[in-house]
Formats: C-alpha cells, sequence, structure tokens
C-alpha cells in the first residue's frame, strides 16, 4: 500500500450504484455538492452542555481554561460549539497503520487510533513516527506508536496510535478535566435536535429503542432533570456497557438498560405502556461526515429499511394510544426515512406532529403533509451530518 498512499479526495467516492441513486434523488450537481460537503467534517464541533453538573457559561470559561476555544451555539438547546480548522499536509512515515472505514474517519477528526480499529500494520516498535490511512489508502493522521506491533495480538483495547498530525484541528476531548467531570456530551447538532422534538415531561415512560451508545438517552434524562422512567434497549452488549459507563459520567440516574432486541424486549413486558418512544435504528449511515467514501447498495438500502420497520413494528406497540414517537436517522435514502414513516401512517393511523426545533429542509417523497412536517438536514445545505427526523402520535383507540 505504500507506493498508493494519497490524500484525502476533495470529495466523497461512492459506487456507480450508490452514485446512481443519489442522481435519482437529488440530481448530478447537487449530488456532486453533497459528495464534497461529506467529505469535510463541517466548520464546527459540538458539545451538549450536560445541565445536571453545570451550565453553558461555566462549561465555556472551563474548556477555556484547558485551552479550548468554544462558544455558545445555542443557548435553549445548550449547545457549545468549537471550531475546527484543517491543519494542511500530514507528514508520511516510513511505518503504516490501516484502521477500518469507522476509525480512519476519527482519525481524521484528530481521534487517536483504537485497537479495534486497526486492520493491518507494519513492523513498528513503541515511540515510531506512524502513518495511519484508511483501506483505500488515504492518509488520514500521522502519529506516535504506543506500544510495539508485536503486542497487537494480545491488546484488545487502548490507543495503538496517539496522534500528533491530524487533518483537522480538534482537541482530545476525552483528555479533557471537563469531560471527565460530565460536563458535556459530544453530539452533532443535528443528534442533538431529536430529544428537545420529542419533548419528554416529568414522570413520564419513555423507551429509547437502539439507545447506544446514548447520546440521545442521556440527553432525555437531562432534560427531565432524571425525573422519568426511561428504559434504554440495544442489542449491543458491548455498546451498552459503554453506555452505562457513561450515564454515570454524566450523573444519570433514570434510565434502565435492557440488552437485547426491540421484539425480545417487548415480548418480556407486554404490559409496558410508554407515553413516548424514540427509535433511532441502525441505517446506511450516508449523512455521516466526514466520509471519504461509501459503497452501500441498493440491496443494503432495502435490507435495511425492512429491518427498521420492523423495529418500529415492535415499538409502536409500547406506545400507550396517543402516545408520541420520534424516529430519526443519519441517513440520505427515502427508503430508510419516508417511506417507513409513510407505511407507519397508512398501516396503523399514525399522523404527523410539527417539530420544534425545525432548522432543516422538507422530506423528498410520500404525501404533501408527509414532505412538510418531516425534517431533512443535509450536510451541502446546512454545514452538518445528514439526518431525517419525523414526529407521530399513535390514533386513540
Amino acid at each position: 500500500m505504500k507506493g498508493s498512499l494519497s490524500n484525502p479526495p476533495a470529495f466523497a467516492q461512492f459506487s456507480e450504484e450508490l452514485e446512481q441513486y443519489f442522481f435519482s434523488l437529488f440530481g448530478t450537481e447537487r449530488t456532486h455538492q453533497l459528495a464534497v460537503a461529506l467529505s469535510q467534517p463541517g466548520g464546527f464541533f459540538f458539545l451538549r452542555t450536560n445541565t445536571l453538573r453545570t451550565t453553558n457559561d461555566q462549561l465555556v470559561a472551563q474548556l477555556k481554561e484547558e485551552n479550548v476555544s468554544a462558544t455558545i451555539a445555542d443557548s435553549k438547546l445548550n449547545v457549545v460549539s468549537i471550531p475546527i480548522r484543517p491543519t494542511g499536509l500530514i507528514p508520511r512515515h516510513e511505518k503504516i497503520v490501516v484502521a477500518d472505514k469507522a476509525s480512519s474517519e476519527n482519525v481524521l477528526l484528530g481521534s487517536h487510533l483504537y485497537r479495534p480499529g486497526v486492520i493491518s500494520t507494519d513492523r513498528f516498535s513503541e515511540g515510531d513516527d506512524i502513518t495511519v490511512v484508511n483501506p483505500r489508502g488515504h492518509i488520514v493522521g500521522s502519529g506516535i506508536a504506543q506500544f510495539d506491533s508485536s503486542a497487537l495480538h494480545s491488546i484488545k483495547h487502548g490507543a495503538v496510535v496517539k496522534l500528533t498530525h491530524p487533518f483537522y484541528d480538534l482537541p482530545s476531548l476525552s483528555d479533557l478535566d471537563s469531560y471527565k467531570k460530565g460536563l458535556f456530551y459530544s453530539q452533532s447538532l443535528s443528534a442533538i435536535l431529536v430529544a428537545p422534538i420529542l419533548n419528554p415531561q416529568p414522570g413520564e415512560t419513555i423507551i429509547d429503542f437502539c439507545a447506544a451508545p446514548g447520546g440521545k438517552s442521556t440527553h432525555i434524562a437531562q432534560l427531565v432533570q432524571n425525573k422519568c422512567q426511561l428504559t434504554a434497549v440495544d442489542r449491543s452488549e458491548r455498546r451498552m456497557k459503554h453506555f452505562q459507563s457513561e450515564t454515570k459520567r454524566l450523573g444519570i440516574t433514570c434510565i434502565t438498560p435492557f440488552v437485547g432486541r426491540a421484539n425480545e424486549f417487548i415480548e418480556q413486558h407486554p404490559e409496558i405502556q410508554a407515553d413516548r418512544i424514540l427509535v433511532d435504528p441502525p441505517c446506511t449511515a450516508l449523512g455521516v461526515r466526514p466520509k471519504l467514501y461509501d459503497d452501500t447498495t441498493l440491496a443494503r438500502i432495502q435490507s435495511t429499511a425492512s429491518y427498521q420497520r420492523m423495529i418500529l413494528e415492535s415499538a409502536t406497540t409500547a406506545l400507550r394510544p396517543g402516545g408520541i414517537l420520534v424516529y430519526s436517522t443519519c441517513t440520505l435514502t427515502v427508503e430508510e426515512n419516508e417511506h417507513n414513516i409513510q407505511q407507519l401512517i397508512d398501516t396503523q393511523g399514525f399522523t404527523l406532529e410539527s417539530q420544534t426545533p425545525f432548522i432543516g429542509s422538507p422530506g423528498l417523497a410520500g404525501s404533501d403533509a408527509l414532505k412538510q412536517h418531516v425534517q431533512r438536514i443535509y450536510p451541502d445545505l446546512h454545514d452538518l451530518p445528514g439526518y431525517f427526523i419525523a414526529k407521530l402520535r399513535k390514533p386513540l383507540e
């Protein structure tokens, strides 16, 4: 791979099949604009102030003491922003480590490279200069080896490469005292909208399906000051362990975790009738940025949408008549978004609710009412990760 190393492309590279799909939705020129925007992280990185522990002003002051320049981006949403600046070209070192797609995208933003994300390596010694590349040979950062490569087989966790030269200038947030004290949660502004749109109220019974890693669940708990009965459901035991460590860091006490699938939770709790439910299911993640390439197929889009509908079907049985359901994804397809919502309306009689806050664009498919009530956020239009949000009410029996 050494001979094929290159800097990140100026636009996200799509497979021909995915490119044609985007052409059909957005047209040629708009697809190119999306590809350019997706390849970049945007102008700002966002933190959600944990109001259980601090205030916006106090968080900004604490970050300043830690040499992090931050400003209050939205006082109502309790959002603090950190500017993202490109650092320039990254030095190419002799020793190479190949990271998986997700980890390499994190390294591009300044994250250290951790053991689970390593695909292959040259032989290296602790202290060696290392260049990190993604599976296609794009350089995503450089840093220093934290141990000998011979130890990789026995190490399951921890940083393999401590980054010293990222493409974008962002602090290592997990090293900050303000992070360790639980004063903030790193979350995109697109995702931060979801819990306020759900609008949880103290004393309610709430379920978050597909809850890990916990950003939206902990936000719900924060909004009601830990005064609700919130169940977080996720099938990944590993992700739920991280979720529970996050709840402790943030001072969240009202969440009951459940490790398992949505239908398994319903089978074990047939009596539950939640006031509000959040469904943020696994998706094709075509709105996530920075993204240097994506080979998602039409078959995967269809199968993912089908899986999402299964989760929705289970989730709706746990919602009381008249209850509120919010559905969100970080992808751009109509199959995983508008089509799923239209089916819920057509088959179960759900009705759309207006959303607050609404900072995005209307929907792309379905009835006129659907398109006007759902919210799409686009990287090229809003300088944020791509997102879809719908809010619905279950019919009264």
